[in-house]
């Protein structure tokens, strides 16, 4: 067995990502706690600017808008579907990434968990109806962080106890440690998008967008088969790596020499406005279907996207069979795992014994389709004070009398991640409590929690709209202890 590619490279230049950089991470991944979105509170909700991003083909009741830029929608959102993983249990007084990777696997997660982060900000949104008024274009910037990781629970398991699983001191032979419980992807990068939305009758609407994207970071870990288990030979025991087929691509984060370049924030600049190579682009596709005046159903599929990497790429693949002969089985030392393991993946290197090629082409990364759906009822009443309205649903039963509608309703949300698909059942409640603030009550049921009340609101003086929605409300007084939140902000001056 040989080491091709740039196996000297990797193991002279880098002191933050040396030559045991590909093996060592199928290790510590598990730790990162990653996250996509559902932004439930803002689906369908008093027809904002931003709802067409999550809707192309939301209604539309305004002429013109503009947001007020890096202000328009500021949205973090961040969780792990294990219950247990927490700031107060993870982070809090840890001084090293050791003691974080320890407490992580201390929590017993199990395969099917995983961690999602989606961050996102509007440089620039804005829109107006066209001359044929039944059109109504947006456009836009949107810096974007999104990723998505499983917890591979049994190559925890071999990085904490080796062979040794029930410290026994004697070692388990044949028990399998599956590499395919690796799914790992991150993104950094910027939107430039237009949307046209068309009122095709008085209850149809229907929308799309188009997207060009600019990369400028990515890792991409999903292509990942393969198992491993101990044996026995006459000299000792047999590390045997079968079905192998690994793959690890990265753009923007390390060079070919293995040297960390994330520090370098000019490239990263460039990178999100087409300057590096990364370029790609993608479609939204949405309707707004009135079945009669107060039924309602809404649905749309997004992020049909890709992007193709060229700038900075580097992918490290292992994909043949190969057999570790040692006169010992896998057996860390407690409290020194990591040491254990670069010593033990640095003898390895140095036998030329694991056929890791490091390549340096181009690759594509798809995005993570997501798919929306709901029905509403409407009632609508009346409002008992006399005024000049200014908010946008406004229907006057008598020139100052203006009806308020109450809506209750159910949405859905799937995403489809590699090798996990997720999910979430919203009920919710949206009231028009005045001429000037709606408000909007959800309940979500997901992996993440059974209890996840939110909470949002928008209000409208004048041309000014400011907005904003908090989620699981439940543990928003002690987030410490909260294994999942979102929050949400957003102004934007909307003309009628």
């Amino acid at each position: 067995m040989y080491i091709y590619g740039e196996k000297l490279k990797i193991a002279t230049y880098s002191p933050m990502i040396n030559k045991r950089f590909f093996l060592y991470l199928l290790f510590i991944l598990f730790s990162s706690n990653l996250i996509s979105q559902n932004n439930q509170i803002l689906y369908d909700f008093d027809k904002l600017p931003q709802t067409l991003m999550l809707n192309p083909g939301a209604e539309v009741e305004f002429d013109k808008h503009i947001g007020v830029p890096l202000l328009s929608n500021i949205f973090v959102q961040a969780g792990a579907t294990n219950k247990n993983i927490t700031y107060n249990t993870i982070l809090a007084n840890t001084n090293t990434d050791s003691e974080i990777l320890r407490n992580v696997f201390d929590q017993n997660l199990k395969p099917d968990d995983y961690f999602l982060l989606h961050q996102q900000l509007e440089i620039l949104n804005g829109g107006l109806r066209l001359k044929n008024s039944d059109y109504y274009l947006s456009f836009g910037i949107t810096e974007k962080i999104n990723g998505f990781s499983t917890y591979p629970k049994d190559l925890a398991n071999l990085y904490y106890y080796g062979n040794d699983q029930n410290n026994d001191g004697t070692p388990e032979l044949n028990d399998d440690f599956n590499f395919n419980q690796i799914s790992f992807v991150g993104e950094m990068i910027n939107v430039f998008h237009v949307g046209l939305t068309k009122k095709v009758s008085a209850n149809f609407t229907v929308g799309a967008r188009l997207k060009l994207l600019s990369g400028a970071l990515n890792i991409d870990f999903t292509n990942t088969s393969g198992v491993y288990n101990l044996s026995e030979f006459v000299f000792g025991y047999r590390h045997n790596f079968k079905g192998m087929g690994i793959s690890l691509k990265t753009s923007g984060m390390i060079n070919l020499e293995g040297e960390s370049i994330l520090g370098n924030t000019s490239d990263q600049l460039k990178g999100m406005f087409f300057l590096n190579g990364n370029i790609g682009a993608g479609v939204d596709l949405g309707f707004t279907y009135h079945f009669d005046d107060k039924f309602i159903m809404t649905a749309s599929l997004l992020d049909l996207d890709f992007i193709n990497y060229s700038n900075e790429v580097i992918e490290y693949k292992i994909k043949e069979d190969f057999v570790l002969n040692d006169t010992e089985y896998f057996d860390p030392t407690e409290g020194n795992e990591r040491g254990y393991w670069e010593d033990k993946l640095d003898d390895f290197y140095d036998l030329e014994l694991i056929p890791i090629d490091t390549l340096q082409t181009n690759y594509v990364s798809f995005g993570a389709p997501k798919f929306n759906a709901s029905i509403k009822y409407q009632i609508k009443r009346a409002s008992t004070k006399s005024y000049n309205s200014v908010f946008r649903d406004a229907r006057f039963v008598t020139p100052i009398q203006k009806v308020l509608v109450t809506e209750f309703g159910v949405q859905t949300y799937t995403a489809f991640h590699p090798k996990r698909t997720i999910w979430a059942v919203t009920a919710f409640a949206t009231r028009d409590l005045n001429q000037y603030i709606k408000a909007k009550l959800t309940y979500t049921y997901n992996q993440f929690s059974a209890t996840n009340i939110g909470f949002g609101f928008s209000t409208n003086i004048k041309m000014f709209n400011l907005y904003a929605t908090a989620d699981n409300l439940v543990a928003l007084f002690n987030i410490k202890d909260s294994n999942y939140q979102s929050f949400q902000l957003g102004m934007n001056f909307i003309i009628y």
